[in-house]
């Protein structure tokens, strides 16, 4: 199976990022950030050959990510649960994806405050 490109990978993670309520798309540091209100919940990063997607998970959820070789800890904030995602080595899931992307934004505080 192809590889996704950098384009269409952005294109489908803002329908699903954007699709949750009050969130917004800032470029920090020269890539994507996706935010619930100010709290950044999903990253798009890395490079047009090897993007990353990047996610907040629990802390203690973290290790069992990366035992698999496909996530590695985000540089800068991995020390925070952030996880990356890395789209070369194999076709991106959605429907993983999708949950990870929901979870984290709740851990953003979305679904807690109603919204």
């Amino acid at each position: 199976m192809p590889k996704a490109s950098s384009d269409k990978i952005l294109e489908r993670l803002r329908k699903i990022c954007l699709s949750l309520p009050n969130t917004k798309e800032t470029n920090n540091f020269g890539h994507q950030w996706f935010r619930w209100k100010e709290k950044p919940f999903c990253i798009f990063s890395g490079t047009p050959e090897e993007p990353l997607l990047s996610v907040k998970v629990p802390k203690r959820d973290q290790p069992l990510f990366l035992e698999d070789t496909r996530f590695l800890k985000t540089p800068y904030i991995g020390q925070h649960g952030w996880i990356s995602l890395q789209t070369a080595k194999a076709p991106v899931n959605w429907e993983e994806m999708t949950e990870l992307i929901e979870s984290s934004y709740t851990l953003a505080g979305g679904k807690r405050y109603g919204e």
